[in-house]
């Protein structure tokens, strides 16, 4: 079997810190595991550059070029509207797929709403723009980024990580979004992400690491990294109804067809 890890993060110095080898070791292992391609997202300025560097290095690593909504309060105000630009200079790159990640983060004491709002509504101007898809970042801010979301009729892309209920993944599969699920839906008490993972149809769904974070059972408390992905994947076949190989395949044909790979 054969999968694409669709949110990975191979750029955090936590691979430098702690995986033998660093990031290529761990690539080269995923590669040899059987994962097919990786998208490697990144989240400011800083990453950007390495990530863009990572997708020249190895041909089946492609690029999602964005602005987190935690890393855009760090900038200041004079700022915003450069980093910006720069974001959208970035994409005339050959090997950018998509802008991402992108999305709101209430999770945090302090959070920016308003900056956050407006990074989000930028970039999904620019991917109406340069007609690439989006993948959104959404923790504790569900009923916002649905509202957003729906603003913009024409924008596509992917719900990454997905941890909201089955209704609002039901609300996103009618205005053709793509659902994506981590580790998390190998977790024991996650039963609302399972329920979410049950209610998307084959056509729809994507798996991803969101690497080094979030490993899957039986590896948690590891690094993750994009091997690891078939544990999660007998999760979210097990959620689905479905035998593994099934599942594989689709999330093969859907991260392609949503990604241009």
């Amino acid at each position: 079997m054969k999968l694409i890890d669709s949110h990975a993060h191979y750029d955090d110095r936590r691979f430098r810190e702690e995986f033998e080898g660093g990031r290529d070791a761990a690539l080269r292992l995923s590669f040899d595991a059987g994962v097919e391609a990786v998208i490697n997202v990144a989240t400011k300025r800083k990453n950007i550059l390495t990530t863009l560097e990572l997708a020249e290095k190895y041909e089946n690593v492609y690029a999602a070029i964005g602005y987190h909504p935690n890393d855009c309060q760090e900038l200041d105000e004079n700022e915003i509207e450069c980093e910006l630009s720069f974001v959208e200079e970035t994409l005339a790159h050959k090997k950018v797929v998509a802008i991402g990640e992108i999305g709101l983060d209430y999770h945090y004491d302090g959070t920016m709403k308003e900056r956050q709002h407006y990074f989000f509504e930028k970039q999904i101007e620019m991917a109406l723009r340069h007609d690439l898809p989006v993948i959104v970042h959404d923790r504790d801010a569900h009923g916002d980024s649905l509202e957003i979301v729906k603003k913009y009729k024409g924008v596509k892309g992917v719900f990454h990580s997905f941890s909201g209920s089955a209704e609002m993944a039901r609300e996103l599969l009618d205005l053709g979004w793509y659902i994506s699920f981590g580790g998390p839906v190998s977790y024991k008490n996650a039963n609302s992400v399972k329920r979410a993972a049950a209610s998307v149809p084959l056509d729809r769904i994507l798996i991803e690491t969101d690497c080094p974070y979030l490993p899957p059972v039986p590896h948690r408390g590891k690094i993750n990294y994009s091997a690891y992905m078939f544990h999660t994947l007998t999760a979210l076949a097990e959620a689905m109804g479905y035998d593994d190989e099934t599942v594989a395949k689709a999330t093969v044909e859907n991260t392609k067809r949503l990604f241009g790979i």
